[in-house]
């Protein structure tokens, strides 16, 4: 069934992403970050996209503020709302998570180049059918 392998899928991600032998674990900040990566959110797109609660979420951006990796800024159309964007550091910061990611699940995975790039694209193609893109 679908179901069973997006679930098995689910559970063998998060279990290979916490046994990265340098200690790499895809973080709720990393999640934040590739969120924001090409676009603002809003606080309310965030909690549902990560599954947190609102006052972590808040708890998450104000060190991340502080940290200078995110900024609120305010929209246009109602000052009172606030979103959240990507700063130049945080743009370094999640291409230095990713990289190291990477370079760890190729090592747990023991890949080589090819290999890898073969597994690239077979989990580009299921994320394309899972997102309704063909």
């Amino acid at each position: 069934m679908l179901a069973e392998q997006v679930l098995s899928l689910n559970l063998t991600t998060r279990k290979l992403c916490k046994n990265c032998d340098n200690g790499t674990v895809i973080t709720q900040k990393m999640r934040l970050l590739y969120l924001v990566r090409n676009e603002v959110l809003s606080p309310r797109e965030l909690v549902v996209e990560l599954c947190i609660a609102k006052p972590n979420l808040t708890i998450l951006a104000r060190n991340m503020i502080a940290e200078g990796l995110i900024e609120k800024m305010r929209v246009e159309r109602d000052m009172r709302s606030v979103h959240y964007k990507i700063t130049d550091k945080g743009i370094a910061e999640l291409n230095r998570l990713i990289a190291e990611l990477d370079e760890s699940l190729t090592k747990q995975l023991q890949l080589n180049d090819k290999e890898a790039q073969k597994g690239e694209k077979k989990l580009e193609a299921a994320l394309n059918f899972l997102n309704g893109v063909e």
